[in-house]
């Protein structure tokens, strides 16, 4: 998904009037007072922190949309951007510090944050596969970003937030050929795995992933269709999983 310098965002709309929004005044200036929040990324070696997606939304400055029987009706306004994080720095870590209440003539306040990271090109596992980015959100407010990022449900977090994830690379073969890349930290279906979050009273979120590049878990499709994928685990066992997410416990006892 090519998200440049826009960010897809979840609305009870099918149309959004380009026009009303192109108005509207995207400036931030947050005042001296301003609620921050800091977010820190210790990144392992062999993995690429992508530029963190922002989502700002606006009681002030309000666009309009359309329901499915062509009625317009007003909506908050939303200002969506993405800005790279601080250089490495002596212990790996990476960060920036947000403004929670962007300020601005319309009183842009932050909605949601997207940290995402990546296998780099470079990486021998990667040759020929499609490469999934891992993502984490963190909503501020009600639902901005879609659910479309592998993240599952919010779930809700008062105060400072410390994830430590640990993943494994995933090799998913398709029937056409095709391979995807991915890393595998658990069924985000299951709340002790998700990575999105409801945050309250945070002022730090702070995020260490752990890679294990030598334990790779392969899905292969069924042979005879339909039926279930076959998981192939880094010590060579297999089992059939009815879903896309192998054992994640098992996986861990391998680490």
């Amino acid at each position: 998904m090519n998200f440049q310098n826009k960010i897809t965002i979840l609305l009870p709309v099918l149309v959004l009037l380009s026009g009303c929004y192109d108005r509207t005044d995207q400036t931030l200036s947050p005042p001296e007072n301003a609620r921050r929040v800091t977010v820190a990324v210790k990144v392992p070696d062999g993995i690429t922190l992508l530029p963190m997606q922002m989502l700002y939304r606006s009681e002030r400055c309000k666009t309009k949309s359309y329901n499915s029987s062509n009625e317009a009706y007003e909506i908050r306004g939303y200002n969506g951007f993405k800005q790279a994080f601080s250089s490495e720095g002596s212990n790996g870590i990476r960060q920036q510090r947000i403004a929670i209440d962007g300020g601005g003539p319309c009183q842009w306040q932050l909605n949601s944050l997207r940290v995402s990271f990546t296998l780099p090109p470079s990486s021998l596992l990667v040759k020929g596969k499609n490469v999934i980015e891992t993502n984490y959100i963190f909503d501020f407010d009600d639902y901005g970003l879609s659910d479309g990022y592998g993240t599952g449900r919010a779930k809700e977090i008062n105060g400072n937030i410390n994830l430590n994830t640990i993943f494994f690379p995933m090799l998913i073969n398709h029937l056409d050929n095709d391979v995807d890349l991915a890393l595998f930290g658990g069924d985000t279906e299951y709340e002790q795995w998700r990575r999105r979050f409801r945050l309250k009273n945070t002022q730090n979120i702070y995020i260490e992933p752990v890679v294990h590049f030598n334990k790779v878990v392969v899905l292969n499709p069924p042979e005879i269709r339909p039926g279930n994928l076959t998981a192939t685990y880094p010590d060579g066992s297999r089992e059939e999983i009815p879903h896309i997410s192998p054992d994640y416990e098992k996986l861990l006892s391998m680490k």
